[in-house]
């Protein structure tokens, strides 16, 4: 192969791999607890503007919510339940399972495989399979019944938990997932702090009707921006949030480790790299012949 044909297969594996690069979360799910439909929001990360609503789910007084993808899982005050929903056909799929021993359900969380659920009656979170199964019940030493802001994410390779200490009641602390606590205090946020949802860079806190962004490694305050466009009249009050784990998980939602199949760009870049070695072998073998 000519040195001409190589640089423009090079040039082709290249504009292939560039658009399907990770780009960063551009929704945020927000379980508004404002009683009556619409109770969950879409919301555009950058303006914290509602951009879509959903409306017919289970309860009436929203707390928890995660987002994989086209499925939503979410929970009530209400109740002991976990629902599902899905966000492309717009349908309430209902309950999911039950969680025994609970006085009501808070904030939720997703590890890849697995729901991370907060007990809104004790300081408990519970881990959950998708079908129900018990796998870990932990305590979180900082917090108290009530607390409605808990996430999972990855940091230095190492997974991690962060959760507030009370309903509406600040500040962030950081646990590992057997409940010992990492980093007391690690984002500071004063007035009514609830839900908490990671992009994959930075933590969102949601404040009722505003919404504000901490450093994802330092936990460094940087913005706050109000919530708006609410449809329907309804004040946002909203608690717990999601971005899409699908994207904001290594792996695209799968384990730590990755989900082992390589995505798009993955497979963009193992083209790439395989071309740029056949390249080098060319170069050398050529140098070699003219020598």
């Amino acid at each position: 192969m000519g040195k001409t044909s190589i640089t423009r297969l090079l040039f082709a594996v290249l504009t292939v791999s560039l658009p399907f690069t990770a780009s960063a979360q551009q929704f945020l799910y927000a379980n508004n607890a404002t009683f009556g439909a619409p109770y969950i929001f879409k919301m555009d990360a950058s303006t914290m503007a509602v951009v879509d609503s959903y409306t017919g789910l289970s309860g009436i007084n929203g707390r928890g919510v995660v987002v994989v993808g086209s499925t939503m899982y979410y929970t009530t005050s209400n109740d002991k339940n976990v629902y599902t929903y899905n966000l492309t056909t717009r349908t309430n799929n209902g309950l999911l399972f039950t969680i025994p021993g609970s006085g009501g359900l808070a904030t939720i969380a997703y590890d890849g495989t697995n729901l991370w659920i907060g007990d809104y009656s004790s300081n408990r979170a519970f881990l959950y399979t998708l079908t129900g199964t018990l796998i870990r019940t932990i305590t979180l030493s900082n917090t108290t019944a009530g607390y409605d802001g808990l996430e999972y994410f990855v940091q230095n390779n190492q997974p991690r938990l962060i959760a507030n200490r009370g309903d509406a009641v600040g500040p962030y602390d950081l646990y590992d997932t057997n409940g010992n606590l990492i980093t007391a205090a690690f984002i500071n946020v004063s007035g009514t702090p609830t839900g908490i949802s990671y992009d994959g860079t930075n933590f969102f806190v949601s404040k009722f009707s505003s919404v504000e962004k901490y450093n994802g490694t330092t936990g460094a305050f940087i913005s706050s921006t109000p919530v708006t466009g609410a449809p329907g009249g309804f004040s946002p009050l909203i608690e717990d949030m999601s971005a899409d784990y699908a994207v904001t998980l290594p792996g695209g939602g799968g384990a730590i480790t990755g989900t082992g199949v390589p995505t798009l760009s993955e497979w963009g870049l193992i083209g790439l790299t395989g071309l740029l070695m056949a390249f080098g072998a060319w170069r050398v073998r050529a140098s070699q012949t003219a020598a």
